[in-house]
Order: C-alpha cells, then structure tokens, then sequence
C-alpha cells in the first residue's frame, strides 16, 4: 500500500509539472532578445510572474510571427502570449487571459496636414493594409474597396514605403507595431504621425492556446493570470516598463 501510494506521489508530482512553452515574435518592449540572446520584456515579465502561481514548467521562445500562430495551432502544449484576438481567428484558439492592449489607427506623413475626423472621411483617401491580415477585413466591412481606396500590399515595408512615396495616404497599424515596422523599412519614425484612432478594432492581446489544451493547463494559467492582476504583480510589471495600464483589463 504504502509503494501504491509512492508510485501514486511521483506520478501526480509528473503531471502536474507539465511543460509549455510560450511563443511570440519579436516586439521590443513587450517580447525581444536582450544581448544575452534570452527572451525580456514586459510580457516576458508577466508570464514569468503568473507561471510562479502554477506547477508548470515553462519555455519562452521568439520566432517569427508566423511560424509561432502556426505552432501554436498543432500543438496542444504551446500558447501564444500575445495574439490579438480578432473575429476571425475567435474559434482558432481557446483565449486564456487578456495581456494587454494595442490602439489602431490610422497613420500618415506629417507633410499630410489634411484633419481626419472619421473613417468615413478618410474613405475619399487611399489606405494601405497588408493582404490577408484581419485589417483588410475590417476596412473592407467599412466599405472601403480596392477598385476605390484600399491598397494591399504583400509585406510591411512595401506598404511603408507606398507611404513614403505617396502612392497611398494612410496605413492602417497598431501603437505597438508603429515603430517595428518602420525600422524594418529603414524608414524614418519621426515623419509619421498618428491621424485617427479607430475605436472600433479589436485591441485585445491575450493568451491563446490549441483548441484541445490539457485543461489543467488552461485552468491554471487562466488562473494565475487573474491571480496576478487581482494582487498587483501585473500593475507593477507595467509600471517598470514605462507602460500606461489598459483602459480595461479583463481578469479572465
């Protein structure tokens, strides 16, 4: 009885030290590769604190954006921790806990003094997007077309560079992405300028898992994320940062 209930012990101690491992891209601030080459950030941060309220054992990994979404799509212990959550990816994953918030707009050359009020307005404008991402179908139900206003480039630097030569007015991005995608470019920051905020886009990051997590695994992560928000370890990771606090934060 009593090597029953050892072997009992050792097995319930293996299952629930699960490994996972937590992917994103590079987006400095939030996720990036310090000199050291490990994974730092704020987010990097949080999921360090929440992982301190679970017996998981856990990996941070950085990768490109679409090798990560598509990892995490086929594999039941890997989560991305911070995915924006969007209609059409909403039945792709099971959506753990909220991380934080982007703001989208609409953003053009500061040479460009034209004054946006609406996205109405700025449909008399031309509008850049990248083809297949969740912002051309949202321009798109907008009753932006591409016979008329919207133009879709394949990447990030030719839709920056459209920009820059005049040949669209607008990109539509997110205050996180803003910089990134310009640097990329070898594009100057400074030249742009955020015309209008576009209340209406999903501005949610969460973490988002496979379909058929463990569910062990997803109770306590979700868990240890309300835990964290609820005993301000999360405030204070932001705070560190420099970054202001969602105007929202969800616990669950």
């Amino acid at each position: 009885m009593k090597l029953f209930g050892l072997c009992f012990l050792l097995f319930s101690t293996v299952c629930s030290s699960q490994t996972v491992t937590f992917v994103a891209e590079e987006l400095p601030t939030f996720h990036y590769l310090n000199q050291s080459n490990q994974p730092e950030g704020a987010l990097v941060d949080i999921v360090h604190a929440l992982a301190q309220h679970t017996t998981l054992k856990i990996n941070i990994e950085l990768m490109p954006f679409a090798r990560a979404y598509h990892q995490t799509q086929i594999q039941p212990n890997t989560l991305l921790f911070s995915l924006l959550r969007t209609p059409s990816r909403e039945h792709q994953f099971k959506w753990l806990g909220q991380t934080y918030q982007t703001t989208a707009y609409l953003v053009g050359l500061k040479t460009n003094t034209e004054t946006l009020d609406s996205l109405v307005q700025a449909k008399k404008s031309r509008v850049g997007t990248i083809r297949g991402y969740y912002s051309e179908t949202f321009l798109k139900q907008q009753g932006f077309t591409e016979e008329n206003n919207l133009v879709l480039s394949v990447n990030f630097d030719q839709m920056w560079h459209l920009l820059f030569k005049d040949r669209i007015d607008y990109v539509l991005t997110n205050n996180i992405a803003l910089n990134r995608e310009l640097a990329s470019a070898n594009l100057p920051p400074e030249a742009v300028e955020q015309k209008l905020a576009i209340k209406d886009f999903p501005h949610d990051l969460y973490i988002a898992s496979h379909v058929k997590i463990d569910p062990d695994t997803e109770q306590q992560i979700t868990r240890a994320l309300t835990l964290i928000k609820q005993n301000g370890e999360y405030q204070g990771i932001l705070t560190r940062w420099g970054l202001a606090l969602p105007e929202y934060t969800t616990v669950q």
